[in-house]
């Protein structure tokens, strides 16, 4: 990754609170989400963001393209039609927006309308953000995005029950990049498919992003799918940022023990090779009623009383020796 790229997006102290009641007297308390995360995407880049289900990738990503309101912090987007603070667009800036940054779905089967073809699938958001007309132009763009998503010209007509799961997601990501956006969030993309589909869909977006000039935010629950396409990669705990650094740099020398013990859990095919296990104690803590201090203090094995006392910051721990690696834990380097 070059030095020198613009930056396109910059996440501040982004934070997602979801209100829920308690008991029969409505006390309100909250879900935290995400709880201030902070880092920027560069153009072409890919960031992929891990963890476990329920520490907050998919509602970080949902935040950031305004899918929904922040509750608190600043989404900075350097785009063509907009530039600026987008964490309070509102109307048409917002509908510009959209223009801008799109949504790769998870699941291909629930996320595509079973009444709509893939012509109007596809095409709906031209029509809406009115970049083309009806007729030859809305059917020629149309064939454009689906044979570059390595779809035929005769599927415009079929409807998503008669594509396979791989095909399917290809009409997703042909959805996507319809408008041309400059920032795609890809939520799990590859998770519902077979293995061996798997590799061609992130091929085919590894291709896509060449050719369009694709940022991409890549969120999986797999580590091993993460790191052959992403740049840099952030792992998440309980709504936070605990690591983030080059995909080599991660895999070569994890440094939070959270992601030690991720990594550690890596299947490895040769099983003549013993690997140390992190261990990683007791259950995961409530994003209701968080711990204090780090969040990961009830499960660390290196855990010491500042943990339980400190918030830890997300720091570049060793600038010298490990450039553009940050990490959130008192010890970083220590242990």
């Amino acid at each position: 990754m070059s030095e020198n790229k613009k930056v396109l997006l910059e996440v501040k102290d982004v934070k997602k609170y979801f209100p829920v009641k308690n008991g029969l007297i409505g006390k309100k308390t909250f879900v935290k989400a995400v709880d201030g995360v902070t880092f920027n995407l560069n153009e072409g880049e890919t960031i992929g963001l891990v963890g476990e289900s329920g520490c907050g990738k998919s509602t970080l990503g949902r935040t950031i393209v305004r899918l929904y309101d922040p509750t608190d912090g600043q989404i900075i987007y350097h785009g063509k039609n907009i530039d600026g603070d987008i964490s309070t667009l509102k109307g048409d800036k917002l509908k510009t927006l959209r223009r801008e940054m799109q949504l790769i779905f998870q699941d291909p089967y629930s996320s595509l309308n079973p009444r709509m073809n893939v012509s109007n699938i596809v095409g709906e958001s031209l029509l809406t953000h009115k970049l083309v007309q009806p007729g030859e132009d809305y059917k020629n763009r149309v064939m454009e995005v689906i044979e570059m998503c390595g779809l035929s010209p005769y599927h415009i007509y079929r409807y998503p029950h008669q594509f396979s799961g791989g095909q399917r997601q290809r009409i997703g990501i042909a959805r996507a990049l319809a408008l041309n956006p400059d920032f795609v969030v890809a939520d799990e993309p590859v998770s519902a498919l077979d293995v061996s589909i798997q590799s061609q869909i992130l091929n085919l977006m590894m291709d896509l992003q060449e050719k369009m000039g694709l940022s991409y935010l890549f969120i999986s629950h797999d580590l091993s799918v993460v790191k052959h396409i992403s740049d840099r990669i952030g792992v998440m705990y309980l709504g936070s940022l605990v690591e983030l650094a080059g995909k080599n740099e991660l895999y070569n020398a994890p440094t939070h023990p959270y992601t030690r013990a991720l990594l550690a859990a890596i299947p490895i095919p040769d099983p003549t090779i013993v690997r140390k296990m992190e261990p990683i104690i007791g259950e995961l803590p409530s994003n209701i009623n968080t711990p204090p201090g780090c969040k990961f203090h009830t499960r660390c094995p290196y855990v010491k009383d500042i943990c339980k006392e400190e918030i830890p910051i997300l720091r570049e721990f060793n600038p010298a020796k490990h450039p553009n690696h940050f990490v959130a834990c008192h010890f970083a380097g220590e242990i």
